[in-house]
C-alpha cells in the first residue's frame, strides 16, 4: 500500500554515490541500558553493515535515512567478520540488540548461513537477543529456523502507526495494519516476543493529531506486544522529512508531548517506553527551551516502568503556552517550524 508519486519523490532524494566503508566492520557497536528481560541492564547494540532494506531499493520511508550506512558490496564473508567483531565486544553483557539498516530476517540481506552463524556464536554467551524485521519476512519457516537455536528472541516490528492513511501518505511504509497484525500473531504463535515501534509525529500531521495517533496505535498493538517503543521523529539525512525541516515546513515533536503520551499510556498493563534519539537537540524531540530533567525522567521512567516521578514533574510545569501552540498548529494548513521558516523567508530561499 503506497502512493506511487510520493514513493518516486522520496526515492529521488537518496544519493546515488556512497562513501567507501569497511565491509568487515559493523556500522557501530555500543552499550546502553534496556529492559528486554524485565529490568534495566547493560545491553550491547550493534548495527551490521548490510546491503540495506529491500524497501528503500524500491522507494523508502519518508523519515528513514538508514540507507546512508549500507554498502552494495557486502557478502557473507564480510558479515561473518562483523559477527566476530560483535562477539569480541560483548564483555559481560548478556543482552544484545541487532540492527541492520533493514531487516535481520530478510534472507537477501542476511543470508540463512550468516543468521545461523550469528545465533551459534551467541549461544551460551548471551541470554536474550532483539532483532528487527519488516512484516514480510516474519514467516513460519524463518521463525522455526531461529527457534532451533534455543535463545530467547524478541522481534521488533516498525508498525509506526495503526492508521493506514498515515502509513501511506505520511510515512510511505509500504505496509498496513493487517500485515502487522498477521506478523504479530505468528510471532506469538511461534513463541517469540514482540517489540512494537511507533513513530511519533510523521510529516503532514499536526502534533495534536500525532499524539492521538500514537495513543490509538498503542491501544491497538498492546495485546500483541511485550513492550511498545515510542520513537519521536529524529531527522535523518537525505530524507523527505529533512527536506521539509530545512524549509521550515516540519517541526520535530516536543518533549513535553512525549512525556504526556508516556504518562497517559502508562496506566495500562503493557510496558510503554521511549529512549529518544537526539532528545533535546535540533533534529530530535525538543522543546523551545531544553529541559534536561524532563529528558532524564523520560528515559528513567521507561527503564524502570515507574512514571510517578515523571508525572509529578510534568504536573508542576506551566503548560499554558504549550497548549496554546498545539491548538494553534492544529488549525493551520501547514505544520511549520516557525523559527526555521522565518530564517528561510528572510533569505528568500523557501521556494528554492
Amino acid at each position: 500500500m503506497e502512493s506511487r508519486e510520493l514513493s518516486l519523490y522520496i526515492r529521488g532524494l537518496i544519493p546515488g554515490d556512497k562513501k567507501d566503508a569497511d565491509a568487515n566492520r559493523p556500522v557501530s557497536v555500543w552499550k546502553e541500558l534496556d529492559r528486554l528481560r524485565g529490568f534495566p541492564e547493560k545491553t550491547v547494540v550493534c548495527i551490521f553493515r548490510t546491503t540495506g532494506c529491500a524497501w528503500y531499493r524500491f522507494s523508502a520511508c519518508s523519515m528513514c535515512g538508514y540507507f546512508n550506512d549500507t554498502s552494495d558490496n557486502i557478502i557473507d564473508e564480510n558479515l561473518f567478520k562483523q559477527v566476530d567483531e560483535l562477539y569480541n565486544s560483548l564483555g559481560d553483557a548478556r543482552v544484545v540488540k541487532i540492527f541492520t539498516s533493514g531487516s535481520f530476517l530478510d534472507p537477501r540481506e542476511v543470508s540463512p548461513s550468516v543468521r545461523n552463524y550469528f545465533f551459534e556464536k551467541m549461544k551460551g554467551k548471551v541470554d536474550k537477543i532483539l532483532v528487527e524485521s519488516r512484516t514480510e519476512y516474519i514467516r513460519k519457516d524463518i521463525l522455526e529456523d531461529i527457534k532451533r537455536h534455543n535463545i530467547p528472541v524478541r522481534i521488533a516490528i516498525g508498525l509506526e502507526s495503526a492508521n493506514d492513511y498515515i502509513m501511506k501518505y505520511s510515512i510511505n511504509k509500504g505496509s498496513t495494519l493487517k500485515k502487522y497484525l498477521d506478523a504479530a500473531r505468528l510471532i506469538k504463535e511461534e513463541g517469540f516476543e514482540l517489540r512494537t515501534y511507533l513513530l511519533f509525529k510523521p510529516p503532514f500531521i499536526s502534533e495534536l493529531s500525532a499524539i492521538a495517533d500514537v495513543e490509538n496505535s498503542v491501544k491497538i498493538s498492546a495485546q500483541y506486544s511485550n513492550d511498545i517503543s515510542i520513537n519521536p521523529m529524529n531527522i535523518q539525512k537525505n530524507t523527505l522529512v529533512e527536506k521539509l525541516w530545512k524549509k521550515g515546513l516540519y517541526r520535530p515533536p516536543r518533549m513535553i508531548s512525549l512525556a504526556r503520551i508516556l504518562i497517559e499510556m502508562s496506566g495500562h498493563k503493557y510496558p510503554v517506553l521511549s529512549y529518544p534519539t537526539g532528545g533535546g537537540k535540533e533534529r530530535g524531540v525538543h522543546d523551545d527551551k531544553f529541559d534536561k530533567k524532563l529528558l532524564d525522567l523520560i528515559v528513567k521512567s521507561s527503564l524502570e516502568q515507574n512514571f510517578s516521578e515523571l508525572k509529578e514533574y510534568y504536573s508542576s510545569l506551566d503548560l499554558s503556552l504549550y497548549n496554546y501552540e498545539l491548538d494553534l498548529e492544529d488549525k493551520l494548513l501547514l505544520q511549520t517550524d516557525y523559527n526555521t521558516l522565518v530564517k528561510r523567508i528572510s533569505r528568500s530561499s523557501i521556494f528554492y
